[in-house]
């Protein structure tokens, strides 16, 4: 019985030892199994250490940075202020005494339009208004409107280029520029302008010398939706704005006896070129059209003697090829786009 106790208790002993074994042995696998993840998360804490140091030194940098540009920024804005004025001169057309004037006028015009702009800074932002500098253009068809001027008695034709040259010796920040008969060749850069030059940190105001033509709606709108047209002050010349642009709200500055407040009874948009070959001045003078006279369904003009301004063929050119092409919906029919239309209702063109 003894020896019978004995065994058993031999063998839950060796039992016991057995499972000893077996724990000793899966707790040394999983210690080596843990110590191997330990340390690949120990390299890999290193590099996120690593990664993090590098993140936050860029961050600090970055931050740096953005303050020396927001003092560059704020020094731009604070410390010299622009404020543009882009005048359309198809449309705002300068006042009959100041044109009559010549030179002195041309100088006259340019104080006048520098102290109206100062004092309308001083009413809405009299902090800038002493730094501010004022950058003028003008931009027209100098042939035309100086044409047209002359043909409807507002100013001879030595005066008006004396008033050009008054006004651009004014400020060399000052200057009226001829952007030559091209179909809304005005328009265009006073549009490029727009959309550049309010993007401009230091730039304060743009007085937007162009209410009269709806042409500028798509760029205005654009602004708006950009959130700079807070920017923009309709320069006004004549009293009523055009239709598409009253919806925009703009603040607005009159600047008494700068221009005219009224359309001239004739419009300089047709263009006068030169006259074909052949022509002979006092022909070529007396051979004037209004587009008003050409008959729905006819080739043949009407020739009239009230309208200023035509515009010749170029005779080495066939008609796809001039510039621009003539309407055929105009001299044929009728033109729907009006104004808008890109091609000419201006040529003086015969039977054939």
């Amino acid at each position: 019985m003894e020896e019978c106790a004995t065994l058993n208790d031999l063998q839950k002993w060796e039992r016991l030892v057995e499972e000893q074994s077996s724990l000793f042995r899966l707790t040394l696998t999983d210690n080596q199994t843990l110590r191997i993840r330990v340390d690949e998360l120990e390299r890999e804490l290193s590099v996120w250490k690593l990664a993090f140091k590098a993140a936050e030194d860029e961050k600090c940098n970055l931050q740096k940075q953005m303050l020396k540009l927001e003092k560059n920024i704020g020094s731009l804005r604070d410390d010299n202020p622009l404020l543009l004025c882009l005048i359309d001169g198809d449309g705002n057309i300068f006042s009959q005494d100041l044109l009559a004037s010549g030179h002195t006028g041309g100088r006259q015009a340019a104080m006048l339009l520098t102290k109206g702009l100062t004092d309308y800074m001083v009413d809405v932002d009299a902090g800038s208004s002493g730094r501010g500098q004022v950058w003028l253009t003008v931009y027209c068809n100098k042939t035309g409107l100086m044409d047209t001027l002359v043909n409807n008695g507002i100013c001879s034709a030595s005066e008006f280029e004396a008033f050009v040259l008054g006004f651009n010796s004014a400020s060399p920040l000052f200057s009226i520029v001829d952007v030559g008969g091209g179909k809304e060749a005005a328009d265009a850069k006073i549009k490029e302008c727009l959309r550049v030059f309010t993007r401009f940190p230091q730039t304060s105001r743009v007085f937007f010398g162009g209410g009269h033509d709806n042409g500028y709606t798509s760029t205005l709108s654009t602004l708006e939706n950009e959130g700079l047209l807070e920017k923009i002050v309709l320069l006004r010349g004549y009293k009523t704005l055009a239709a598409e642009l009253q919806h925009f709200d703009l603040p607005h500055l009159d600047i008494g006896g700068v221009f005219m407040t009224k359309k001239l009874p004739s419009s300089y948009t047709h263009r006068r070129s030169t006259p074909p070959a052949g022509f002979a001045p006092q022909e070529h003078d007396r051979q004037k059209i209004n587009p008003k006279n050409f008959l729905v369904g006819t080739q043949s003009p009407v020739i009239s003697t009230n309208t200023s301004f035509c515009r010749y063929l170029d005779p080495s050119l066939p008609l796809n090829k001039q510039t621009p092409r003539p309407c055929t919906f105009f001299y044929l029919s009728v033109c729907k786009q009006g104004d808008k239309c890109t091609y000419g209702h201006d040529y003086f063109l015969t039977a054939d």
